[in-house]
């Protein structure tokens, strides 16, 4: 029953059985037959098949997404329960932060929580922001941070910092930026619209510290936070406009969540204090 709903999870979100297999290191056929099973457990069709390449969830494969990342948090957490009875094993907490956080913030919120909690464990995974939203929604991590102004349902979004974008890089007609879903490609967009900027090149990259290696390099320009600047590249301000918020995600459901609310209350302390580095 689990293996067929991480299947479906994986079915829902990138809309195609082939994606899905090569996603999961399976056969095209095992995953629909995986879904003909879940389907017929729960005596409902889950996808249209309007073409050999096209699907399109039901109203009940709609409802069983927001429900299934809870049923294999929950059942996750009772075999981490199981193998840790007996064992007085310290608790864990799995971190999702935008590239941008795993830059320039994450490492001063990790000392925090190290120094406030020793007993604490926790994992962190990178991705962009509607990753990590995602993630959250779908109960792969417990808390997210990113930088991108994102709501959803279910989510509450806490304001706990701010950054400055600026443009930097030698002005010769290029533009590097990041893929749809981050932070920095929303700015970006933002920018080339009230700058009505056309630009001769733009190059797509998925990581953070290769543009900020290719603006170093003079390969074009691009939106960077001040706080993460290569050296002896020109810089132009662009002012309060583009200050952007760093967001801390928590399934409002979590909110009676003694630890999740203790960690909230660190990283809050943490980006108040003066100290930013």
């Amino acid at each position: 029953m689990f293996k067929f709903l991480e299947t479906f999870m994986v079915v829902y979100k990138t809309r195609s059985f082939s994606l899905a297999a090569q996603q999961l290191f399976i056969t095209q056929p095992t995953v629909s037959n995986q879904i003909k099973q879940l389907e017929l457990q729960l005596h409902t069709e889950l996808f249209e098949r309007k073409s050999r390449r096209e699907i399109v969830p039901t109203e009940a494969a709609n409802l069983l997404y927001k429900r299934a990342g809870k049923i294999l948090k929950n059942w996750q957490d009772v075999n981490d329960q199981i193998t840790r009875l007996g064992d007085k094993g310290n608790e864990k907490v799995i971190f999702g932060i935008s590239q941008t956080v795993s830059r320039i913030l994450f490492a001063k919120i990790a000392s925090a929580l190290v120094t406030a909690d020793p007993t604490l464990d926790f994992d962190v995974t990178v991705s962009n922001s509607e990753g990590v939203l995602n993630q959250l929604e779908t109960y792969k991590i417990d808390i997210g941070i990113i930088e991108k102004p994102l709501v959803t349902e279910n989510i509450s979004r806490i304001l706990i910092g701010k950054d400055q974008l600026v443009k930097a890089g030698v002005d010769n007609g290029n533009w590097i930026t990041r893929e749809p879903g981050s932070g920095i490609g929303y700015y970006t967009e933002q920018y080339f619209r009230e700058a009505d900027v056309q630009p001769a090149k733009l190059i797509h990259v998925n990581n953070s510290g290769l543009i900020r290696r290719m603006v170093a390099k003079g390969v074009g320009q691009a939106l960077l936070s001040d706080k993460d600047l290569p050296t002896a590249v020109p810089i132009e301000s662009l002012g309060e406009h583009f200050s952007r918020d760093f967001y801390l995600l928590v399934r409002e459901e979590s909110s009676h969540d003694n630890t999740l609310n203790d960690i909230q209350q660190i990283i809050r302390r943490a980006m108040s204090s003066p100290n930013q580095d």
